[in-house]
């Protein structure tokens, strides 16, 4: 159990999230309300039928139930509602600044219109924007299992829109059997566009996925990273390189890229001098918050006050933003820790 002075450090502790999927943070209400005026037939028909769904034996039926439960997702309009919702839901956390992926494949399969999809999601995250004073921004996660080749056209889209908000391009899905280093190209010219670059890797594959990510990719972030705990050498090599892993433990241990709790490597990563931040990856899906992740963090991972504190300024001076921005969040952060800190003598 926390004490009184630390839940309330929890609840009202400035936050920043860098791992989230826009899919995995759409509460169950609304997706049934998605779907039924899309006219699409989802695996449950009430609230506590989707919440059911939401157990997983391993990654890959986690992805499944992922991509089944995003076709409920149709339009520009459907974007900006979930965009909107998230960000009451992340202020209501006192998270001030957050990165939020989308999968564009799955919708470009569809039919749909990327640019639809970005500009609904940059419009519910102005909206947010204007009325919580949250600062939203988008980064495309491209599913690796597509190739590369069609990646081209939506790195094209990215530029067109860019200026709206979009700060980041990552590749994600299934890890196995799709190595980073095909994806170097398409990583090169997502930099020369200005954009921040950042991998999944390391959450079911082992190390040569990390080491892909950061020599063939060049990225500054990986999602997840846990596998790197296997190699002494790849730890020195985050260590030394100042790569963030963003880490999302109860992610983690549902999809069973960590088998329990008191094996993940959070704590282990940390005190070997690797930044890391914590976060939520998809909050309705493995039933979490940001805010509880913090929580877990210090009653099942071994982290204290200040390690937490720590995580998130690393969250803030590796966010996407320019170099003044992420100075003047990652001042904001530290100052109103001070303070907050202060005034419950924690």
């Amino acid at each position: 159990m926390l004490t009184p002075q630390l839940e309330e450090l929890i609840r009202r502790m400035p936050k920043v999230e860098l791992h989230l999927h826009l899919e995995g943070t759409i509460t169950p209400r609304t997706l049934l309300e998605l779907a039924r005026r899309n006219g699409v037939t989802l695996p449950a028909a009430d609230e506590a039928g989707v919440a059911a769904l939401f157990r997983y034996r391993d990654f890959g039926e986690f992805l499944d139930i992922f991509m089944a439960l995003a076709r409920a997702i149709v339009s520009g309009e459907d974007f900006e509602r979930l965009a909107y919702e998230l960000g009451l839901d992340l202020a209501a956390q006192a998270v001030c600044y957050a990165e939020v992926m989308i999968s564009p494949m799955q919708y470009i399969n569809r039919g749909l219109d990327l640019r639809e999809v970005i500009e609904g999601t940059l419009a519910g995250f102005a909206r947010a924007e204007r009325e919580v004073g949250i600062v939203l921004r988008l980064a495309l996660d491209y599913g690796r299992q597509y190739g590369p080749d069609r990646a081209w056209a939506v790195l094209d889209v990215v530029r067109q829109t860019k200026a709206l908000g979009v700060v980041g391009w990552s590749i994600g899905g299934n890890e196995i059997g799709h190595p980073p280093e095909p994806f170097a190209p398409i990583f090169a010219a997502a930099r020369a566009a200005g954009l921040g670059l950042m991998a999944h890797a390391g959450e079911v594959v082992g190390p040569a996925s990390i080491w892909g990510a950061i020599d063939a990719l060049g990225v500054s972030r990986l999602g997840h990273g846990v596998r790197a705990i296997d190699d002494p050498a790849l730890m020195l090599a985050l260590r030394e390189r100042g790569i963030v892993l963003d880490v999302c433990p109860s992610s983690n241990v549902l999809t069973g890229a960590v088998e329990t709790w008191p094996a993940h490597p959070l704590r282990r990563l940390y005190d070997a001098g690797i930044p890391v931040t914590i976060n939520s990856d998809d909050p309705t899906f493995f039933a979490t918050t940001l805010s509880e992740e913090y929580r877990r963090a210090l009653l099942r991972l071994g982290m204290g006050i200040d390690d937490l504190c720590a995580t998130v300024l690393t969250a803030a001076r590796a966010a996407f933003l320019p170099p003044a921005q992420r100075t003047a969040l990652a001042e904001r952060v530290a100052a109103e820790f001070r303070t907050l800190r202060a005034e419950l003598g924690v």
